[in-house]
């Protein structure tokens, strides 16, 4: 007959092992996202190294504008839509301060449609002026 305390321990070691062997870790992935945002009449595209979605637009979602008379420096306070090309798309929340010399932030995909549901992920930006607009460079990770 096995005593309480010895089948205690053998089920504690069980436990203990079963947990160890569950779910093995799922690296991130490192993402870039290259938007050529034009500042008047549309035509705003991009370029990622997201599979399946190697280009598109992009346009803005709700956003609020924030600085004003006596600062050097606005804030972006919103969100990004990117369309892909296939169709389908994401929504980033983008937080950046912004100024003459161009634009700093960072942002999180917070929404996806049409097989961009479980896409997540998050990172900094870097805006530099063009002629037509800005360039935002978006780096960072995605997660599974």
């Amino acid at each position: 007959m096995i005593s309480r305390s010895a089948h205690g321990a053998v089920l504690v070691m069980a436990i203990v092992a079963s947990a160890g062997a569950a779910v093995p870790a799922v690296a991130a992935t490192p993402v870039h996202i290259d938007a050529d945002e034009k500042l008047e009449g549309g035509g705003s595209t991009f370029t990622s190294t997201i599979e399946g979605c190697s280009s598109g637009t992009v346009s803005n979602g709700p956003f609020r504008i924030g600085g004003g008379p006596g600062t050097d420096f606005g804030k972006f306070n919103g969100f990004k839509v990117f369309e892909c090309a296939d169709g389908g798309g994401f929504v980033v929340r983008l937080l950046a301060k912004f100024g003459e010399g161009g634009s700093t932030g960072t942002w999180a995909i917070v929404d996806g449609w049409d097989g961009y549901e479980d896409l997540h992920g998050a990172g900094t930006l870097v805006g530099t002026p063009t002629s037509t607009g800005i360039n935002d460079v978006y780096d960072g990770t995605l997660r599974p």
